[in-house]
């Protein structure tokens, strides 16, 4: 293989160049013996090769179980580069392969951890790389990596929960939906078929129910393909960060989803501030990554008022408690660690407490989704059978 390359020589000048390779590691090595410090190394492919290739691209629970690798072996004593090479050889996953390359070039080119992890075109949260930051300037970056890897995996942790609490009822209204259709496209037709030629005066309800029903069975392809379409647009919609932040926003106004949501912003800032708060991070960097964090635009903008609030000297509970983001035990807590010192210790309590009221809210909120869809789904059933039994009845006012 053919792999490209810039490198510092013994005299601190930048050469670059190609090489020929059985794989990154020999190049890597026969830069090495040259004295050569790679600075950046990549793989010469051609056309075929990259269009073959079907690398897997990075998901999060690679990128979560790569840092919690790092922070194990860091911590185990070992040295950064050695780190790096020993999870190079190790993985099978070639995008990670090619990132653990880039990181290895970056740190053999003199480049501290945090500037390679920022140019290693991994998709972290920024207060990830204030985490590596802070281990830099402590010593000890497996810590940080450690604390950063248990924020990683109690976000995902969040989102899976979220995810299976909401599975149920989503298949259940499916279901509904699937249902409804086929009594539209199968079973109404064949009671308006019934009616056909015959002068009968139908109620409304009958009229309307009937229609629809002849309707959709003339048109099952153009119904199929829409139902596709709009398939496909709520899947596109739902990449969509902008319009995530909408739904979110708008949801955050209803009664019910607004505390569901409260909870699980709280839960997550508050954990984010524990973990930078304890990694020795200034507090209104800590802050400002945790509004950056959060994914309710109005908590985002509160969250900055604090950090401006914090900045003119203020307490951050005596902020926190103005713009309303804490209360009861929350806040008592947080005045406490503050006063005591712990004020680290105090927040993570303050995120598992709310983290299992949001979980009591979520499991509320699904338990309330279920019987109302149900009801939904059970009502427009109704007014089908009603209609197609209004419908039927009038057969014996048929007018000869």
């Amino acid at each position: 293989m053919q792999y490209s390359y810039k490198a510092l020589d013994g005299g601190g000048f930048i050469r670059d160049g190609q090489l020929t390779a059985t794989s990154e590691d020999d190049a890597l090595r026969q830069l090495f013996e040259k004295g050569y410090r790679p600075v950046d190394l990549r793989e010469i492919r051609s056309a075929v090769t990259q269009k073959g290739s079907g690398n897997r691209k990075i998901k999060h629970t690679d990128v979560l179980a790569l840092i919690r690798e790092l922070a194990t072996l860091l911590s185990s004593g070992v040295g950064l580069a050695e780190t790096f090479a020993t999870l190079h050889e190790a993985t099978t996953h070639e995008a990670i392969k090619a990132t653990l390359s880039k990181l290895i070039a970056a740190v053999h080119g003199g480049e501290g951890f945090s500037a390679a992890l920022r140019k290693s075109g991994l998709q972290l949260p920024e207060y990830v790389h204030a985490l590596a930051r802070a281990g830099e300037a402590t010593g000890d970056i497996g810590s940080a990596l450690s604390r950063c890897a248990d924020q990683l995996e109690f976000e995902e942790r969040m989102r899976n929960e979220a995810r299976e609490a909401l599975t149920y009822p989503l298949i259940l209204i499916l279901t509904g939906i699937a249902a409804i259709t086929f009594i539209f496209s199968f079973v109404v037709p064949r009671f308006a078929g019934l009616l056909k030629g015959r002068s009968v005066d139908l109620p409304l309800l009958s009229e309307i129910v009937l229609r629809t029903g002849v309707y959709v069975n003339s048109h099952w392809l153009a119904v199929v393909l829409v139902a596709a379409a709009l398939g496909g647009i709520g899947v596109v919609l739902a990449r969509n960060p902008k319009f995530n932040e909408l739904m979110l926003t708008a949801l955050s106004r209803m009664p019910l989803f607004s505390t569901w949501l409260e909870g699980a912003e709280t839960a997550r800032w508050t954990s984010i501030l524990a973990v930078l708060v304890k990694s020795r991070v200034p507090i209104l960097l800590s802050v400002e990554l945790a509004a950056s964090s959060v994914r309710l635009p109005d908590n985002a903008s509160r969250l900055r008022s604090v950090e401006d609030e914090v900045r003119q000297g203020k307490r951050l509970s005596s902020a926190i408690e103005e713009r309303g983001m804490l209360e009861g035990t929350s806040l008592s807590m947080l005045k406490v660690g503050e006063k005591s010192g712990e004020l680290a210790s105090m927040l993570g309590y303050i995120s598992s407490y709310t983290a299992d009221l949001h979980r009591q809210m979520q499991r509320r909120v699904v338990s309330l989704i279920e019987p109302v869809s149900i009801l939904v789904i059970g009502l427009v059933l109704g007014v089908i059978m009603v209609g197609v039994v209004l419908a039927m009845t009038s057969l014996t006012e048929v007018k000869l």
